[in-house]
């Protein structure tokens, strides 16, 4: 614009200018709000297309049916639990048919007590027709029931053992007091004779075989019928311990020697004592010719002192090099075997006092025998029986025990050798092959812990000895021993449900678990923090903490389900859920309210439960560490706990001396079993369901009906402090432990 002079008015210019700018900047920023608010509304519809294509699962209708075997008939009141995080179930209809709403995945899991299920679960996809097939589980005819066989074992070494006359049974006397008779094909226990009260140095069966004699450190002698278990008679006269024992050839009179200096010679009949010869010294073995007219004797005099018996005189003397520890007579001839103190075996020929000593003898023995047919000669060292032609004489066999020998004996018609050594073994060799027959071995203190592996038939054991046993129970022997490194009593032990793996606890405040399919030992859960650690606070044990140890006894183990975890409680107030395949602890739940003696998992679901000195049953999370429950209604500690298979109710026992069953889904008392009278110590659901068994502190078995709540069986224990048992996988037998002994109880044929 320009003005009267002709000049452009340039503020008018600029103001243009401006507006003009201005208008850009305005198009600028509605530009950018614009893409803004566009970018904003297709991120958010990026976002819920892939919320929504990354959804969990989608609840859709599942139905099915759960039909009986062999017929067209559905099973009505099944429980199908099912399992996706949150546990629920659903029951079957008068026809067998059911009908839900699942997430896909959710694992489906049959239940009824008295069945079995074909297949076990399933998990929902895009099949939703489902069916499974009940198999129904035969009830038990208890009237039947009793001892199928037993693992047993001495408590202490073995000092003496024998063959019955017709070599089907091997008697062993112990350090432990007792006698027990074996059957030599499978090493069954038929009888234990206690009645000594002190160790058992010797024994020997008569020549007939009706009658066995026994001497200990107790200075008597007694008389058995082994057959029934009866004490005949006892025979006092000696004053201190008894050396040896030995029958005349034809069964009337019976010999013995003892600490005391003292040979006695009885008959048998009356008892009374016939002869008695005195020594200077100590008279180690007593030995009959094989007419049965002179008895030898020795001892610490250095001679071998041949007795006349009839006449009561001493009719000759041969001199030793070394007091004498052991002697035998061949059963046929002149020749009697003896070792000396020095380690020397040597053979003496009575008639013509010509000494033998044997060929490539070795070590020093502590027990020798003759053959029936007086040809051979064996000798047990440390570790090794070595035996001898004497008909040569030459050497033929030399046996490598693994075991010292304490106790040698032939069998009475037959080339077997029967020895007794250290922790109660005893072995059945042949002499001809070198071969070990039989071996008797097992716990020599209490069994506190039995498992049942679920997928193999096989047994494993583990007490206060520390020592871990695995049995196979269709062979009814040992089948192999995991070296525990506990060192210390055992408390528990639990097999992995897929059998594999095998978890132990105990007075090392350790958890321990081995790959018994691969014979591996995975080691110890943690290292012990043998210290307490300082904090703000004070002092505190690492009681709870990720990747710590207990600190304190480990007494009960449970596996989860998957057998990927598994829970442990113990006497410092908590349970850990470990994770088995790094060792590491997941959970650790601390109970300030009192210890802990008992924990089981939940066969179906992450539930943990546990019980100790608080009195309550807690039902935790294993997942989360969280309590879930908590069941009031003893009146004393929990002491064990059982889940029913199928995972509804629980079985709980207490030292207020009841047994009482929870329902889960209502938190009550659906049953309190009676008739007990004891403390409960374990109680264990049989796989059916139908049965509960409980042992008590008395040794005495009950198991219950537990729809009734009748008592269907009793076993009357002997002996006091019985803390486990376990059933078969199949429900159709029962073990138990009598100390250091294991029973099977079962149908009986």
């Amino acid at each position: 614009m320009e003005n009267a002079y002709g000049v452009t008015n340039c503020f008018s210019v600029e103001k243009e200018y401006k507006r003009t700018k201005g208008d850009k900047e305005d198009m600028s920023r509605k530009y950018k709000y614009l893409s803004l608010i566009l970018g904003l509304i297709l991120l958010v519809l990026f976002v819920r297309s892939f919320i929504q294509s990354n959804a969990g699962p989608k609840a859709s209708i599942v139905s099915g049916r759960v039909v009986l075997t062999e017929e067209a008939s559905g099973l009505a009141g099944a429980s199908l639990l099912m399992v996706d995080g949150t546990s629920s179930h659903i029951e079957t209809d008068a026809e067998g048919y059911f009908e839900t709403t699942a997430f896909s995945n959710t694992v489906i899991i049959p239940r009824k007590t008295g069945y079995r299920f074909v297949p076990e679960q399933q998990v929902v996809g895009e099949e939703q027709e489902l069916e499974f097939v009940a198999y129904p589980l035969a009830e038990l005819d208890f009237a039947k029931w009793g001892t199928q066989f037993s693992f047993d074992s001495h408590l202490d070494w073995v000092e003496a053992i024998a063959f019955s006359a017709d070599d089907q049974f091997i008697a062993s006397g112990s350090n432990d007091r007792t006698i027990r008779i074996w059957r030599t094909d499978n090493g069954q226990l038929v009888r234990t004779l206690a009645g000594h009260t002190s160790g058992i140095k010797v024994i020997a069966f008569s020549p007939q075989g009706h009658y066995l004699a026994s001497g200990g450190k107790d200075g008597k002698i007694k008389i058995w019928d082994w057959q029934t278990g009866l004490e005949i008679k006892t025979l006092q006269g000696h004053s201190d311990i008894i050396t040896d024992l030995a029958w005349s050839p034809d069964g009337t009179k019976l010999a013995s020697s003892g600490w005391d200096r003292r040979v006695r010679v009885w008959d048998f009949a009356t008892g009374n004592e016939l002869k008695s010869f005195i020594n200077e010294t100590w008279v180690r073995a007593v030995a009959w010719s094989s007419d049965g007219t002179f008895l030898l004797s020795g001892g610490d005099d250095l001679s071998i002192k041949v007795w006349q018996v009839d006449l009561g005189e001493l009719s000759a003397e041969f001199e030793t090099r070394d007091n004498i520890m052991s002697l035998s007579a061949a059963p046929k001839g002149a020749l009697v075997a003896m070792v000396l103190k020095n380690g020397v075996l040597e053979v003496l020929n009575l008639e013509t006092g010509e000494r033998i000593v044997p060929e490539g003898y070795q070590g020093e023995a502590a027990a020798i025998s003759w053959s029936f047919d007086g040809r051979y000669l064996a000798a047990g060292t440390a570790r090794l029986i070595q035996v001898w032609d004497m008909n040569e004489p030459k050497l033929v066999q030399s046996i490598d025990t693994e075991n010292s020998i304490l106790a040698l004996d032939w069998g009475s018609e037959s080339y077997l050798l029967a020895a007794g050594s250290y922790r109660g073994i005893i072995d059945l060799w042949s002499a001809e092959s070198g071969k070990n027959l039989l071996s008797i071995s097992g716990h020599t203190r209490a069994v506190k812990a039995l498992a049942w592996s679920p997928q193999r038939n096989c047994l494993a054991s583990g007490g206060e000895d520390g020592a871990i046993r695995v049995w196979d129970l269709d062979a009814r022997k040992e089948r192999f021993q995991l070296a525990s490194g506990h060192g210390r009593p055992i408390e528990d032990l639990a097999w992995s449900p897929d059998g594999n793996y095998l978890a132990s606890c105990g007075h090392d405040l350790l958890v321990r678990v081995w790959n018994v399919a691969e014979g591996e030992y995975l080691g110890a859960f943690t290292e012990r923090i043998k210290k307490p650690f300082l904090h703000e606070k004070g002092f505190e044990f690492a009681v709870g903490m990720k990747n710590v140890s207990h600190e304190d006894i480990v007494l009960s183990l449970s596996w989860a389900p998957d057998g990927k975890k598994l829970a442990s409680a113990s006497w410092d107030k908590t349970v850990a859920v470990w994770d088995v395949p790094t060792g590491t602890q997941l959970v650790g739940i601390q109970n300030p309210e009192g210890w802990i003696t008992t924990v089981a998992w939940s066969p179906h679901s992450d539930q943990v439960a546990f019980g100790g000195y608080d009195q309550a049953v807690h039902v935790y999370s294993g997942v989360t560490g969280k309590e879930i429950k908590k069941l009031k209604g003893h009146t004393n500690w929990v002491r064990s706990l059982a889940w029913s298979p199928e995972g509804k109710h629980l079985a709980s026992s207490g030292y207020d001396r009841k047994i009482l069953i929870w329902d889960l889904e209502t938190d009550q008392i659906v049953r309190t079993l009676a008739g007990v009278g004891d403390l409960v110590t374990v109680v264990e659901w049989s796989p059916c369901g139908r049965y509960l068994a409980g042992g008590s502190h008395s040794g005495t078995i009950h198991i219950w009906d537990i729809s009734t709540g009748e008592i269907l069986y009793t076993y009357p224990g002997w002996m006091l402090g019985l803390q486990s048992l376990a059933w078969s996988p199949k429900g159709d037998q029962l073990a138990i432990t009598m100390y250091n002994s294991i029973v099977i109880l079962g149908k009986l044929e």
